[in-house]
């Protein structure tokens, strides 16, 4: 499997060749959407981008006014079923559908010319999401880059959503976080393999930096053992963690 480390030098040639720089984190879209991308032989950043940049002209250039932003996640851990994930942001499941609809009678075919030996996209793996915001960031990211991380949660015996509101509130009441961090619990618009999460937990941050320091504070309280007492999440070390990219705004 192709290393998608490039997709770090991805970041710099985005911003030369789009418009669309800015972050998308101080406002959760409606539903998020995960598709499973992998690399081909002819990936380079410079590939990737130009894809990019094609892409974000044929969105303009059709009936897609629902899709609010897009990202890219490159797994810090190499990952055997995908090399890295677009991501999607809509503001309807109804815009979302009539948009795919289009794209698959009127651009599909077109598009996956463009992107042959480049990389190829998987539509068994194609996840869609309605997020919740838990806490907003202080400030907006505005640089284009974040790092995040994935946990998929169930209540252990005796606890329920009444417990996660009561962690989620004692976590929001702690000061001193990086300013950049924020959280959403995701749902699931789709029937999820066994085992079947509770809840879908995702972290996000400014950068690796602002994630370490926020996580040593973090494991400084309280909440860890009541993670553990309340909540038993996958993956148990670490969770799963991206690089983003902020493709479209």
């Amino acid at each position: 499997m192709k290393k998608i480390t490039l997709l770090l030098t991805t970041i710099f040639l985005i911003s030369a060749c789009s418009q669309n720089d800015q972050d998308f984190e101080a406002d959760p879209a409606s539903f998020v959407e995960y598709v499973w991308h992998s690399a081909g032989p002819e990936f380079t950043a410079e590939n990737l981008a130009m894809l990019i940049n094609k892409w974000n002209s044929i969105i303009d250039g059709i009936n897609c006014s629902a899709m609010t932003g897009a990202n890219i996640l490159t797994p810090k851990a190499a990952n055997d079923g995908y090399d890295f994930i677009w991501v999607l942001l809509w503001d309807s499941q109804d815009g979302r559908d009539q948009c795919w609809a289009d794209w698959t009678e009127n651009q599909q075919a077109a598009w996956d010319e463009t992107i042959d030996e480049i990389m190829e996209y998987d539509l068994d793996n194609v996840y869609l999401f309605k997020p919740t915001l838990g806490k907003s960031p202080k400030m907006e990211n505005n640089t284009g880059s974040f790092v995040n991380t994935f946990y998929f949660c169930t209540y252990n015996d005796g606890y329920s959503n009444m417990d996660l509101v009561s962690y989620q509130n004692e976590l929001n009441s702690i000061d001193g976080f990086s300013d950049y961090w924020w959280y959403v619990t995701l749902e699931p618009q789709f029937e999820p393999a066994d085992p079947k999460p509770d809840f879908v937990w995702l972290d996000l941050w400014g950068s690796d930096e602002d994630k370490a320091s926020d996580q040593a504070k973090f494991s400084q309280t309280s909440l860890p053992a009541q993670v553990d007492e309340k909540f038993s999440c996958l993956p148990d070390i670490g969770g799963t963690s991206f690089n983003g990219t902020v493709i479209r705004r």
